[in-house]
């Protein structure tokens, strides 16, 4: 499956498929959330870091991140300042981006919701970031407790976000869809009128549970003279 191919997969998977496959793993600290109208995101991740609160590394990393690309940010959690705004959302859309995820803040959300174009961040300020330091490009970066690598697969939804490494993207692809296709035919049950709690054989880990407790209840009594 060429890298297209793996690209147009994704975009029938969701964020929940796909960290189960994942085991968690590589899942944006759940503050990341989707602050624009468009709330799908694949693609493979451009990284850059920078200084809390500051946007020139935001403005060179723009620059540079080729089309197609998820810019994917750590800007350390910061969040009274905005890091990101509707022009740069504006050239982000132009340029061909397939989308933004940031650790920090934007501003101008109004104007990034018409512009319908994905972006994650953590929350909005009005407050401008500065202009000051200088930050890294095309690095490891951690970005909402979850280690991206250049080129690590990103997808996004409405519950978050989630980091694929790309060791693992056919391995994610293949657990993902035997996943989606188990639910399907879950759905086919639950119509036919039976419970999850049967499906997923809970039934039988309650029933253990109890005969657990009772046993640990009849040893505590025992202990006790009783």
């Amino acid at each position: 499956m060429n890298n297209d191919a793996k690209m147009d997969f994704l975009w029938k998977l969701t964020t929940a498929s796909v960290a189960d496959v994942l085991d968690g793993k590589g899942v944006l600290c759940s503050t990341i959330k989707s602050v624009s109208s468009a709330k799908k995101i694949v693609g493979r991740a451009f990284t850059a870091s920078t200084p809390p609160g500051d946007m020139l590394t935001c403005y060179w990393a723009l620059h540079e991140a080729p089309k197609g690309s998820v810019l994917v940010i750590d800007g350390g959690g910061y969040t009274e300042a905005a890091i990101w705004g509707s022009l740069m959302t504006f050239e982000a859309k132009i340029k061909g981006l397939a989308g933004v995820v940031i650790n920090g803040s934007v501003r101008d959300t109004k104007n990034i919701k018409i512009l319908d174009f994905p972006i994650y961040a953590i929350t909005s300020s009005p407050r401008d970031g500065t202009i000051r330091s200088l930050g890294e490009l095309g690095t490891n970066i951690t970005c909402g407790g979850a280690c991206v690598h250049p080129w690590d697969y990103v997808l996004g939804d409405d519950d978050g976000v989630v980091i694929i490494p790309s060791e693992l993207i056919d391995k994610v692809i293949e657990k993902a869809s035997e996943s989606t296709e188990m639910e399907e035919r879950i759905i086919k049950d639950i119509k036919k009128g039976k419970s999850l709690y049967n499906l997923f054989g809970l039934d039988e880990i309650v029933l253990k549970k109890e005969r657990e407790d009772v046993r640990l209840i009849n040893e505590l009594m025992k202990d006790m003279g009783l």
